[in-house]
């Protein structure tokens, strides 16, 4: 079968051929529809990633939407979401059953590939880590980015009285405001804490951060009493200086969200409501489709670039 695969940790995959999976009992065989290109998939490739690391030369890889060609729990056509950290970035691969979460209908293949690692990343720090509730005040960091994007669109459908998307780029901001910020703000800068305190007003009920480093140690003075921080990302820096008087004055809550730690309940459960928010025109996201033949273009795109879009392979 055709894979993208990784020879040696830290080289860029190749496109050939691996051998096919054989099916074993409690698994499904299916067949790739589409898979979202992610910065995890880059980590593991790596060789830095905090689970279990594949042994090279591995197949790449750690979500898919695909087709059921042969399984005991889903009928054969059937589509289905897949996440591990390795193997779904070929034309066929199997998964446990019980790991496999049904795609609603209503929403493209490609849209819900791109949903999985990267949308739910934005959507459940909103519905399950922060659990948002109506009229509560939310800043994103980091809100040009595909995760940050998600973020801004779940908090207007959890009924947030207020946001306030901070991202880097002028484009970035602008996208914010028309996916439904209500205020935009840029990162970095001594006057950082001052242009975030005029944008959240009266206060933050939720931080929403996937930067960390300084624009978090910013957002901290605007966090109402009872705040919290969802911390889901360090695209700024891996370390963060936190003053402690601020957090412990406003019981301040900091809560971590990896996916890959949730429950597969929950991942099951959000998976499926972000999937139907997106089919009924809630959530959206620009998608670059690029055949799976091409994708170590697609893989030194997702290094090199940072675009806003996301980039999906295609069978």
């Amino acid at each position: 079968m055709r894979a993208v695969i990784v020879s040696a940790y830290g080289s860029v995959p190749s496109v050939g051929q691996f051998p096919a999976p054989t099916r074993r009992e409690g698994e499904s065989l299916l067949r790739l529809v589409a898979a979202g290109l992610n910065p995890v998939d880059l980590a593991i490739g790596a060789g830095r990633f905090y689970l279990p690391l594949p042994t090279p030369p591995y197949v790449a890889g750690a979500e898919a939407v695909a087709t059921v060609v042969a399984s005991e729990r889903f009928a054969p056509g059937a589509r289905v979401w897949s996440l591990a950290t390795s193997g779904r970035f070929a034309e066929v691969f199997v998964a446990r059953d019980a790991e496999l979460v049904p795609v609603p209908d209503g929403v493209s293949s490609s849209l819900a590939a791109a949903l999985g690692i990267a949308g739910l990343a934005g959507w459940m720090p909103i519905t399950t880590r922060a659990a948002v509730v109506p009229g509560e005040r939310v800043l994103v960091l980091g809100a040009s980015g595909v995760v940050g994007q998600v973020a801004v669109q779940a908090a207007r459908v959890a009924g947030a009285g207020w946001i306030v998307a901070a991202a880097r780029s002028a484009a970035g901001r602008e996208r914010a405001l028309r996916l439904g910020a209500d205020v935009a703000v840029g990162v970095g800068g001594d006057d950082m804490g001052r242009r975030l305190a005029e944008a959240a007003g009266d206060g933050i009920d939720v931080v929403v951060d996937t930067l960390w480093g300084e624009p978090l140690v910013a957002s901290i003075d605007v966090l109402r009493r009872g705040g919290r921080i969802v911390h889901v990302g360090a695209a700024s820096a891996l370390t963060a200086q936190l003053p402690g008087g601020p957090l412990r004055g406003k019981r301040v809550d900091i809560r971590g969200f990896s996916l890959f730690n949730e429950s597969p309940e929950d991942v099951a459960r959000e998976y499926g409501r972000l999937c139907r928010a997106a089919a009924a025109g809630e959530i959206g996201l620009g998608i670059d489709e690029v055949p799976l033949a091409d994708a170590v273009a697609a893989w030194v795109a997702q290094a090199t670039q940072s675009s806003g879009r996301k980039h999906v392979l295609v069978a």
